[in-house]
């Protein structure tokens, strides 16, 4: 009999030891998987705009970058540049990759508070985490000022959460959130439309006392006017609501999720399994307006791609805890205590250090997009200085390499710098279109830097333009007028791996 219950007890030990392993384990499976990284065309953009932020103290008021430039340049995304520039100063790819994984366990940790107030047992707590960062994972491949709206998100469901325990003050964390958010990213109208839809079905809540909803509504008009707050006042709110539509048939990622490659539908697939399996579960108990939420983003979220992950956050907050038969809220929701918040810090040190050690030292550059090393040592070893016409790709790629030497003519900025006929110009030099010579003659750039395969380029030299490089990936062509020398054609394999900054 001793030795039965010295064997019980040996095995009760082991099983409380893998139940306080197994969510570690799970945290650094899924810290080593958002530590991998790899660079966009836009990143090289973000960091030179929040360098010359941090030094200048202000933003831009008018594009020193392009020399096309022809609207005012609003760029609502200048405080997420700045803190992505400083976090790169201070330590380089690891740094940039340090916060975006600080943001995204900020993010994580406002979920799990959320779902204290749910009896969810450790196996299915992690497993709902694990499909909740799938689903969030395309926002976080990558540097990008959307990882900001991902934790703002996260920061304004949770409110909605404690709002329903009762914790009324928690209503002036609204205008906060916004006044933050309208700065970093414009995902901050897919949070207001997230607000109204909450407001609105709070309304109709009869669980709600009707103090608790004008304060709801004062809050939401705090919010509003927090939008405010921001260095260009009403004309950021004009620009955003002017820009900001779902027919960008030349951005990837603005797309309905079914023209893209298969992994974009199953990403999308996942936040919905969970979803429906929660509503089909607890469809009497679901709060209207946590339904409403999930379906408006759902929506949204099939139409533009880049929703998806917003969609796949929300649905964590909102509806993954009600995907398990039993699930039942608590009367009175658990709340984490400072000694428990100060070991999630500890834990939170631990992992991403051993993460970044592991994973997440480097910002790899392996897309197609980018252009052959060899073309941008070219540029750089026979000083090139001017007006460059540049591949959409390219701009910010350029800026950063080359800038303030070469000026380019167009970038990622897109609709911020750039009417629609600029843009509709340089798309048809791209399509090699009968009048694409014109549009470049009417630029007049002293160099033009475009993909190898474009059928233009052979018009270009049979109008004069000197080619000066030649790589596997790309060309670059002098004026008609230039002296430079052409350099001899070379076709030298691209190294591998790359990595941030390159070239």
């Amino acid at each position: 009999m001793l030795h039965g219950l010295a064997t019980s007890s040996d095995a009760g030990a082991r099983n409380q030891t893998a139940a306080r392993l197994l969510p570690l384990v799970t945290l650094l499976i899924l810290t080593c998987f958002l530590a991998v990284t790899s660079a966009d065309a836009d990143l090289f953009g973000h960091l030179t705009f929040g360098r010359d932020i941090v030094r200048m103290h202000a933003v831009h008021a008018n594009d020193p970058y392009s020399f096309t430039s022809d609207r005012p340049w609003v760029n609502h995304e200048w405080l997420a540049e700045a803190i992505m520039w400083i976090s790169y100063a201070a330590a380089g790819a690891a740094g940039l990759i340090i916060l975006k994984l600080s943001l995204a366990w900020a993010a994580g940790a406002l979920l799990l508070d959320a779902w204290r107030r749910y009896q969810l047992t450790p196996i299915r707590r992690d497993l709902l985490l694990f499909a909740t960062a799938l689903g969030a994972w395309p926002s976080l491949v990558t540097v990008r000022p959307q990882m900001f709206s991902l934790l703002l998100l996260a920061a304004l469901l949770n409110v909605f959460g404690r709002f329903r325990d009762g914790q009324i003050r928690v209503l002036l964390l609204l205008p906060i959130i916004f006044a933050v958010w309208v700065n970093v990213h414009g995902g901050w109208l897919v949070g207001a439309g997230v607000l109204a839809v909450f407001t609105a079905c709070s309304l109709f809540d009869s669980t709600l006392v009707p103090s608790h909803r004008r304060l709801l509504i004062a809050a939401c008009l705090a919010a509003g006017l927090a939008t405010l707050c921001n260095p260009y006042g009403p004309r950021m709110l004009a620009f955003l609501f002017e820009t900001v539509r779902p027919d960008r048939a030349d951005i990837v990622e603005w797309q309905p999720v079914t023209r893209l490659p298969a992994i974009a539908l199953a990403l999308w697939l996942v936040p919905t399994t969970v979803a429906l399996t929660a509503v089909w579960r607890h469809r009497g108990v679901l709060p209207v307006s946590s339904i409403a939420i999930v379906v408006m983003l759902a929506i949204a979220s099939f139409r533009i791609a880049r929703i998806g992950s917003l969609y796949a956050v929300a649905v964590g907050f909102l509806l993954a805890p009600y995907a398990r038969a039993n699930a039942i809220a608590l009367t009175q929701p658990l709340r984490s205590t400072a000694r428990e918040w100060r070991a999630a810090a500890t834990v939170y040190l631990l992992i991403v250090g051993l993460s970044i050690a592991l994973m997440g030292r480097r910002v790899t550059m392996d897309g197609s997009w980018l252009p052959e090393p060899e073309a941008a040592a070219y540029v750089s070893s026979h000083h090139l200085h001017g007006n460059m016409f540049t591949w959409f790709n390219y701009g910010e790629y350029a800026i950063w390499h080359f800038w303030p030497a070469i000026r380019v003519s167009i970038d990622g900025r897109r609709e911020t710098v750039f009417t629609e006929e600029l843009r509709a110009a340089h798309r048809r030099v791209y399509d090699n279109l009968p009048e694409a010579v014109d549009e470049i003659r009417s630029l007049n750039p002293d160099y033009v830097w475009l993909p190898a395969d474009l059928l233009v380029i052979k018009r270009l030299e049979a109008a004069w333009w000197l080619p000066l490089f030649r790589g596997p990936r790309s060309t670059i062509l002098g004026h008609p007028g230039s002296t430079m020398t052409a350099a001899a054609s070379t076709t030298i394999p691209i190294a591998q791996p790359r990595a941030f900054p390159g070239p």
